[in-house]
């Protein structure tokens, strides 16, 4: 499966100063950047962090290598890329609309869309009532958030932000990049992708799906780290702090990884499975749905054929991928074989393959071992919520419950007695 949305490959840059000194700044950058990701680069002062953004974004052309989309290589300003300033980058004598309108000039929309694009941008941001006013009225959080509007309005699949909570103070920063995030979540937010450069190392933690840390002299790649914490981190965790130590002591080089995409320690033990909060027969349904369309479907039409909001398309995509029944290529959701096998066989053959998909989920796989441990194979209700808690510190712990029962309840993996509020491994023995 190919997510690709663009990929940076061999780059290089270096300024000349005028005594006619050349100063490399990067040196053979290569990278991807995936769709449903938030990528953060993370790295000191000089590493060339910006200066990285600036070329995927176009507004700098690097000395060497290539930005590629596809099979095609782009030059000049990317019109794949909307970006966010740190420094705000508002026209003082323009008013909030006019500032976020202006980011569409180039685009030759008509007034109409124009208009559509400005306003829902601003009422995404929260800026609703404050269309009129000037940026010297406004405070710094509110001011980012016309910055962020005016990239959201152009509606393109990568958004890039420069440091753009790095201006503002600590708890307004804070309320902003949680913002971000949730508008991210919701799937209001656009793009596809968001590439974030931060020096700050709770920020990328608490956002970047993956993590590229960068050295300085010049400025390169030292590791790519994968952070498969859940969203919304929770940064009072012990798996979040030792995520931040981890950081901490690789851009301080007290620990060096061995290899260029690395698993924190701190997460080793921590990638269990989030399972999409939607029920097993519509994920079936959609299965259905697909096979009937010759097995393939792009998951924008599909919302419309379904009357369902696209991000409950997406939720629906995403359990099916996990249960290995459909593949998600791009905007595309397409029948596997074991989709194909699952159709074609009776409700018993459906349960079996089931079953056998959900053995294989990590968080399945430490439930049914606490199971083993007790002498009649069950657990308390509250025990397991307990256990999904440390599994999963972020995530709501009573829905991943209900999630896990319904879809192992159908697989007959696991029961439960709702008279007892008793989970046990069905093994079938009769526990009504």
């Amino acid at each position: 499966m190919d997510n690709t949305v663009l990929e940076v490959k061999n780059i290089s840059h270096s300024f000349v100063l005028d005594s006619g000194q050349k100063i490399k700044v990067l040196t053979d950058i290569d990278l991807s950047l995936y769709k449903g990701e938030i990528l953060a680069i993370l790295g000191p002062s000089g590493s060339g962090k910006s200066t990285l953004l600036r070329i995927i974004s176009g507004l700098l052309a690097q000395s060497s290598g290539q930005v590629l989309n596809g099979d095609v290589e782009l030059h000049g300003p990317n019109p794949l890329v909307s970006l966010v300033f740190q420094s705000f980058a508002l026209l003082p004598w323009f008013t909030v609309y006019e500032n976020v309108e202006l980011g569409l000039e180039s685009l030759k929309l008509s007034p109409a869309e124009t208009k559509e694009r400005v306003k829902r941008a601003i009422d995404i941001v929260g800026l609703e009532g404050f269309e009129e006013a000037y940026p010297k009225e406004l405070s710094g959080g509110m001011k980012q958030r016309v910055g962020i509007a005016r990239a959201l309005a152009m509606q393109r699949p990568i958004l890039c932000m420069d440091e753009p909570f790095s201006a503002l103070d600590v708890l307004t920063a804070e309320t902003l990049r949680r913002e971000v995030l949730n508008i991210w979540l919701s799937g209001q937010l656009g793009a596809k992708t968001v590439v974030l450069v931060t020096h700050n190392i709770i920020e990328a933690a608490s956002l970047g799906k993956r993590i590229l840390v960068m050295g300085t002299n010049p400025g390169h790649i030292r590791v790519m780290v994968k952070n498969d914490l859940p969203y919304p981190r929770d940064e009072k965790t012990n798996g979040f702090k030792a995520l931040v130590e981890n950081l901490h002591d690789v851009i301080t080089e007290l620990l060096i990884p061995d290899t260029p995409e690395w698993v924190p320690p701190a997460l080793l033990s921590s990638s269990v499975e989030t399972l999409p909060n939607v029920p097993i027969n519509e994920v079936v349904g959609l299965v259905e749905v697909i096979a009937r369309q010759g097995g393939r479907a792009d998951s924008f039409l599909m919302a419309n054929h379904l009357r369902k909001d696209f991000s409950q398309v997406l939720f629906l995509a995403k359990a099916a991928e996990i249960l290995d029944l459909v593949d998600t290529p791009k905007n595309f959701i397409v029948l596997t074989d074991l989709g194909r096998k699952f159709l074609a066989g009776d409700v018993n053959r459906r349960k079996k393959i089931i079953n056998e998909v959900l053995k294989r989920l990590k968080i399945c796989q430490m439930l049914e071992e606490e199971l083993r441990k007790v002498e009649d194979y069950s657990l308390g209700y509250d025990d397991v919520i307990k256990l999904l808690h440390e599994w999963q510190p972020n995530e709501n712990s009573n829905t991943s419950f209900e999630t896990l029962i319904q879809w192992a309840r159908y697989g007959e993996l696991f029961g439960y007695n709702a008279d007892t509020q008793t989970v046990y491994l069905d093994l079938g023995q009769d526990n009504t």
